[in-house]
């Protein structure tokens, strides 16, 4: 089924490989910053005025996206005891304040998500949160890590063998499932050269027992 959103995609990539897509360079070129601004303007340029004729409004692509994630989200959340929900229900969702805490943050984080595999990550970091394999704060943490790192190296993390991991893990530094060292390499160089390494965290041993079901 052709859906809005696959049409404005389309619209898009269609107007890349279009010779008029160079024009708007020029177009927009052209333009005084306050014109540039001016949404009639825009409006008229060929290929955005494509884009503008297949939608009825923005927010329904947020919308639509948004909700992909949540089936995503949904489809990857593991079946849980009836202990399990028990306690999970009794810890965190009885409380009304933690409860919309709770709530708010998983709208929050699954409508930043900038890949639609992630929400499968997440929702693996969410179950063992909901079995008491983590805390709060953990999951927490392991959320912002989906967020912000880059999806193909957090798949090799996940579910690549660790033989596997070291070309990845320069850019996982910044998630904070790798650390970074240095230390000077005396053994080897009289001058103390220093030595770059990088390992894999606490958090980031958390990320691959939440994906892999380790605990």
């Amino acid at each position: 089924m052709t859906t809005e959103l696959d049409n404005i995609g389309g619209a898009i990539v269609n107007g890349v490989c279009n010779p008029e897509a160079k024009d708007i360079v020029v177009d927009l070129g052209e333009l005084g910053l306050g014109m540039l601004f001016n949404e009639g303007i825009l409006k008229e340029i060929p290929i955005i005025k494509t884009v503008i004729a297949c939608r009825k409004s923005w927010a329904a692509i947020h919308d639509q996206l948004f909700l992909q994630k949540v089936a995503r989200f949904l489809s990857a959340c593991p079946p849980f005891t009836d202990s399990e929900k028990e306690t999970f229900i009794r810890e965190h969702l009885r409380d009304s304040k933690k409860a919309k805490g709770l709530s708010e943050a998983i709208v929050l984080i699954l409508d930043k998500l900038d890949d639609m595999e992630k929400p499968a990550l997440l929702a693996k970091a969410f179950a063992a949160f909901v079995r008491g394999k983590i805390p709060h704060e953990c999951f927490r943490r392991l959320a912002s890590a989906i967020d912000i790192g880059f999806i193909e190296d957090l798949k090799v993390l996940a579910y690549k063998p660790n033989a596997h991991w070291f070309p990845y893990l320069p850019n996982l530094v910044r998630t904070n499932l790798v650390n970074f060292e240095a230390h000077p390499d005396y053994g080897n160089n009289p001058d103390g050269e220093v030595r770059i390494g990088f390992n894999i965290s606490p958090l980031g041993e958390i990320f691959v027992k939440s994906i892999k079901d380790s605990f």
